[in-house]
């Protein structure tokens, strides 16, 4: 489905764990749902049978290959985009989701395989309007981890290879790619994530907001 088909928008939140990406939607959803709009929002990976596979790789990295890792995000994308994405753009629903293929391009291509190839295995996929790429330095993101999540970081989550993912997702370029400095406050970092998604959304409302 192009853009010019649906009347609904697809915002997407990326960026490397510890970023805040996720408390950004959430702050995002709450403030568009007070200025009227319909929003849904949902992650990457799902819920489902193939996100609940995907999960066990956290803690059980060597229990696929890379590119049976690869054959499962894009399962659980599909069921993702059937039974979510596509119904909702297609009702006006502005969706905010919590990782999108730019992250499975990002992960998996720290492990070998061609980013802009992933990417083109996603072509099912509705292309988003709006990519928020979050970006801070790896120390305060592995700090928000242990320290303010409270976890250990995962095999998902190590600096090694989140310094290969940081260069992959800075590196991916695309129009609707805004990168966002998430070291500021909550706040400060919300008023980003506004401006742009007004810009969206509101064009003439964001331009009274500079």
């Amino acid at each position: 489905m192009s853009n010019r088909q649906r009347h609904g928008k697809l915002i997407v939140f990326e960026g490397t764990d510890g970023t805040g990406k996720t408390t950004q939607r959430d702050l995002l959803g709450r403030y568009l749902q007070g200025i009227g709009y319909q929003v849904v929002i949902t992650k990457e990976p799902t819920n489902g049978p193939y996100g609940m596979q995907i999960r066990d790789l956290y803690s059980n990295r060597n229990k696929y290959s890379r590119e049976e890792e690869l054959e499962l995000f894009l399962a659980d994308r599909r069921q993702h985009v059937n039974d979510l994405l596509l119904p909702n753009l297609l009702f006006d629903k502005i969706i905010l989701c919590d990782r999108y293929y730019f992250s499975t391009a990002a992960y998996q291509g720290a492990l070998g395989l061609n980013p802009e190839a992933i990417i083109a295995l996603n072509d099912f996929a509705p292309e988003p309007d709006l990519v928020l790429l979050f970006q801070a330095h790896l120390d305060i993101g592995l700090t928000r981890i242990t320290a303010g999540r409270k976890e250990t970081p995962n095999n998902f989550e190590q600096r090694e290879f989140l310094e290969k993912v940081a260069a992959i997702f800075a590196a991916i370029k695309r129009p609707y790619i805004r990168k966002i400095d998430a070291s500021g406050t909550v706040d400060d970092v919300h008023r980003l994530v506004v401006g742009h998604a007004l810009e969206l959304l509101q064009p003439a409302l964001a331009a009274t907001m500079d």
